[in-house]
């Protein structure tokens, strides 16, 4: 199952406007070379601060020569030029992430929070804010919907406040679940309009299925396949509501086969049809 990769930078010349905090770049990588690393006193783009968070697989960072690991669901915040070394370690055969790099006053602010604050390793909910922004940003800017600095600003400031709430007040959900768990469940985000189900989870979490199922269900309250399901279902009503998409297209954009199987979903978990849910929005 290939994720469609890809880097996208912004050169803005609005100085009164990049001056407050600006995207300078936003991408989703998967690296499997040990060739890969970064280093932070060799970079040259000098004043600038990078938001890199594990999906899948893992990397690792050295930061003012303590080394952390980062599976998924964690993140690494730093600024350029720092004392930092990120890389894919010896053990690891593919780190995948996205990552999020900004500059302006703000973001020069945030960044000295979080240095204060000693946060520059932090796990993040896959669920959570900053992690959802940084992927509708990447979203956005494939389909080129970022096309002036004064919406490349406004999306970067409104990154940062969601960073600065989460930080202040920390996920204490994800701090409860297991590796493997936050595994499956960042897998299924990837991938849920894959042909995916249980055993695709349980193998992305490296535990046997038996034992899969019933930690997952103990910590997070539903069974793999309902937590899936809820994710294509929020997809489908956000496609419903949002585009243009027939609904036999809405289906297969989220993992369902056809219209027929994506409507019984929808009547069972919301009683109404995909075509019902789409005039109630433009009601």
């Amino acid at each position: 199952m290939d994720k469609q990769t890809g880097a996208i930078a912004f050169r803005f010349n609005e100085p009164h406007v990049n001056s407050v905090a600006q995207i300078w770049s936003v991408g989703w990588d998967e690296q499997h070379s040990s060739l890969y690393n970064w280093s932070g006193t060799e970079r040259k783009d000098q004043g600038k601060y990078i938001f890199q968070y594990t999906l899948s697989g893992a990397g690792e960072i050295s930061i003012d020569g303590k080394i952390h690991s980062l599976k998924p669901g964690h993140a690494f915040i730093v600024s350029s030029p720092s004392n930092y070394h990120y890389y894919l370690p010896k053990g690891s055969s593919k780190w995948e992430f996205i990552y999020l790099t900004l500059y302006g006053e703000e973001a020069k602010r945030c960044w000295e929070y979080v240095r204060t604050s000693e946060s520059q390793v932090v796990r993040f909910h896959p669920e959570s804010a900053p992690v959802k922004l940084v992927k509708k940003m990447y979203d956005d800017a494939k389909e080129r919907k970022i096309t002036n600095a004064y919406q490349g600003s406004s999306i970067a400031y409104h990154f940062i406040t969601e960073l600065y709430l989460y930080l202040s007040t920390n996920d204490k959900l994800m701090n409860d679940w297991s590796e493997g768990i936050i595994s499956a469940v960042l897998f299924a985000r990837n991938y849920y309009q894959e042909e995916i189900g249980a055993e695709e989870m349980a193998e992305a979490s490296k535990l046997s299925k038996y034992h899969f199922s019933r930690l997952f269900k103990q910590e997070t309250g539903v069974t793999p396949i309902q937590y899936l399901t809820n994710i294509r279902l929020q997809k489908a009503i956000e496609l419903l509501e949002h585009t243009k998409y027939s609904v036999d297209e809405v289906a297969q954009l989220v993992g369902y086969k056809n219209a027929n199987y994506l409507n019984k979903i929808t009547r069972k978990l919301t009683g109404k049809s995909p075509g019902q849910l789409r005039q109630s929005n433009e009601d």
